[in-house]
């Protein structure tokens, strides 16, 4: 474990969330397993970093129960959306980690952002070791710059940042990133848990 991944286990530890740190995907698979029970309903955001480890078939082997997020019309994705925070397990990935601590996310319409912070029983982050960084400035920076841009282009969302390749501060009403939260020091200790995998995975 390199000197970045153990400062950072060290602080979200010190600020009530649990860390893990496992080597590879696999692993990260396992530890999933061990954290959630089986027959949990699972409540998500949307992540490529779960899309690239498989982890909502191997739930579902699990007999858990995993909660969908879009409906047949606009309606119905909202009530969807809504039933997540009485999940008894919310997964996600962070757009990034800082070294002291903390998680910094941006979202559209902050259902993800909203179910990490109340409702959910349980959450837990996996994250790729490239989501680390060394401060909010350089997390914004990595928001702006590498993964708006990515989502975007990967939703098939027409924002200036997928032509560019980076953030044009717009204003299109297709805009991806509208409300930042900065996730610190937790009041129930242990809720969140954050899973480091010593590989680079998502954007």
């Amino acid at each position: 474990m390199d000197r970045k991944i153990k400062t950072t286990m060290k602080n979200l530890e010190k600020n009530n969330m649990s860390s893990y740190f496992v080597q590879n995907k696999k692993e990260a698979l396992a530890k999933l397993l061990e954290l959630v029970s089986s027959g949990s309903t699972i409540g998500h955001g949307g992540s490529k970093t779960l899309e690239e480890i498989d982890a909502f078939r191997i739930l579902e082997k699990n007999n858990c129960r995993i909660l969908k997020m879009y409906g047949k019309t606009k309606e119905e994705s909202l009530k969807l959306r809504k039933e997540i925070f009485f999940c008894d397990v919310f997964l996600s990935s962070s757009n990034a980690i800082t070294e002291d601590g903390t998680l910094i996310n941006v979202d559209k319409t902050g259902n993800r952002i909203a179910a990490i912070t109340f409702g959910p029983k349980k959450v837990i982050i996996i994250s790729g070791k490239n989501k680390i960084v060394k401060d909010e400035k350089e997390a914004i920076e990595r928001i702006r710059n590498i993964v708006a841009p990515l989502n975007a282009k990967r939703l098939g969302i027409k924002t200036p940042c997928t032509f560019t390749g980076k953030c044009m501060d717009c204003a299109s009403p297709k805009r991806i990133c509208c409300t930042k939260i900065v996730h610190g020091w937790q009041n129930t200790k242990g809720r969140i848990s954050i899973i480091i995998v010593d590989e680079k995975l998502g954007y």
